[in-house]
């Protein structure tokens, strides 16, 4: 071949190659230099690209997906997004020719409660696109996300805060939510950062180091179901290290949650009567409690609340309750020759039988407690209802144990009617941030903010507390009913208390 030749072959592919590549760029929906999209989820004959933009308002810290009917990406289901310029998503995905695709978006993968919202307002609701010839684009945009508004809700809250009533200072912490799942991780950075930003000193984390799989025989696992691996609760304590913050580890056994037999489970822990099941049951849980121990003290842990609600399941005789009590006595010695912190529990029990409680540095206890009837009850009658329970249910047992109190956790919902719930709470269809918006039920978060401001100014000024956590709080935010604090009027009372 004579170089003139090829020269002109050369030529032509340079061109060819150009224009191919021009052509690629015209078609292409992603014009930003920032980002390309490579990846392409699904095995049909359609190529779909989807690009959505967000509104403006959404936090930074998100991270946005893609959910397509009768599509299961990986074990979450929702498929990553890839920004393409500020608050512009995209992603490609191969569909079947000639099928109507059924989608919605959502932010941190997270399902139903961070999805977009449509109107009217349903889990079954979703946009469809016809797919009928190749390449397709879609262009959409999200107006809103299911609980999460522009303009965050207010609430008005008392300036008034702690004073130099107290000799030691009151631990004000953060509780996360009492279940941890992979998609988490991504947030734990930007999560421990936020709450040393806004002034807390302490951060807990609850871990089911074991979980009941069945009850009839009783059977165990060490597998993470619904909590932490120990690599990811290790990395959890090692960022609330990096931001110097102080550690609680809460730590429980729990029935399988995923289990279609749940329920059954516990039922069937009722009726289990043989000492026998209760020996074997407070074996598990030592075992566990140990696994637990080592970790907190391999970090420094600086409090460890083991849940004592569990092995107490069923209707016991009160020599069962003495065999159970010298059980856990025996237990907490072998803790206590591991872990060298503070040692509390999650839960008080008025029961005569047990004394383990002698063993403790903090006597532990949730506070769950309705302070009104009122739809609409003042700071002050709320403050006057929280004076009774201290004095009726606190006292007692400040005198008893001579041990300070820790409030392991408390909750009070963001609904019109929290303050005084017994049964409802956001684990109902009424309320719960799983299912849509009820207005029987309205938001309210004044109402949540003036419960925690009353309750925390009487354990404040109570010295025989100790501290005390909020419960339930968010690796991102989200303007829901539940207890949660993050990102609601709520979290000002706490970050007030915490000073």
């Amino acid at each position: 071949m004579n170089k003139r030749l090829l020269a002109i072959l050369i030529a032509i592919a340079i061109i060819t190659t150009a224009a191919l590549l021009f052509g690629a760029l015209r078609s292409s929906p992603i014009t930003s230099k920032k980002a390309q999209i490579n990846k392409v989820y699904g095995d049909g004959e359609i190529l779909v690209t989807f690009n959505v933009k967000i509104p403006d308002w959404t936090p930074k810290e998100d991270k946005i997906y893609i959910y397509i009917d009768d599509f299961q990406y990986k074990t979450d289901g929702g498929v990553p997004m890839q920004e393409v310029s500020p608050g512009s998503y995209s992603v490609r995905f191969k569909a079947q020719k000639r099928k109507v695709l059924k989608y919605k978006y959502n932010r941190n993968n997270f399902g139903y409660p961070t999805d977009e919202e449509f109107s009217p307002d349903s889990d079954k609701a979703r946009r469809e696109v016809s797919i009928k010839a190749a390449p397709k684009v879609v262009d959409d945009e999200v107006k809103k996300w299911r609980w999460l508004s522009k303009d965050a809700p207010t609430a008005n809250i008392s300036k008034d805060g702690p004073t130099n009533k107290r000799d030691k200072k009151l631990i004000v912490g953060i509780h996360m939510l009492d279940f941890y799942q992979p998609r988490f991780n991504d947030f734990v950075p930007s999560t421990m950062k936020r709450i040393k930003s806004k002034g807390f000193d302490y951060v807990g984390f609850a871990y089911s180091a074991n979980v009941v799989t069945d009850a009839n025989p009783i059977k165990f696992s060490n597998k993470a179901i619904n909590t932490y691996t120990e690599k990811e609760l290790e990395n959890s304590i090692k960022e609330a290290r990096k931001n110097n913050l102080k550690v609680m580890l809460s730590v429980g056994v729990e029935t399988d949650p995923t289990s279609d037999k749940f329920d059954l489970i516990e039922l069937e822990f009722q009726d289990k009567q043989p000492n026998g099941f209760f020996i074997t049951l407070v074996d598990e849980w030592t075992r566990s409690m140990l696994r637990s121990a080592k970790i907190a003290q391999k970090h420094k842990v600086d409090i460890f609340s083991f849940s004592n609600q569990w092995p107490f399941w069923g209707d016991k005789t009160p020599a069962q309750d003495k065999l159970l009590n010298d059980l856990i006595n025996k237990a907490l010695v072998k803790i206590k020759k591991v872990y060298k912190g503070k040692l509390t529990t999650d839960m008080y029990d008025t029961n005569e039988n047990y004394d383990f409680y002698k063993q403790l540095d903090w006597i532990g206890d949730k506070w769950w407690e309705p302070l009104s009837a009122n739809k609409n009850p003042t700071v002050e009658q709320l403050r006057a209802r929280t004076q009774q329970i201290i004095a009726d249910k606190y006292k007692p047992i400040f005198s008893k144990y001579k041990k300070p109190i820790f409030l392991h956790q408390m909750a009070y919902a963001s609904y019109d009617g929290a303050a005084g719930a017994l049964e409802l709470s956001t684990e109902g269809t009424e309320v719960a941030e799983w299912f849509p918006y009820n207005k029987k039920y309205p938001a309210d978060f004044q109402e949540q903010a003036d419960a925690y401001d009353a309750v925390l100014q009487e354990v404040h000024d109570d010295p025989m507390f100790v501290g005390v956590y909020s419960f339930g709080y968010g690796y991102w935010d989200s303007h829901d009913k539940s207890s949660g604090v993050r990102g609601k009027p709520a979290e000002g009372v706490w970050v007030k208390w915490s000073k």
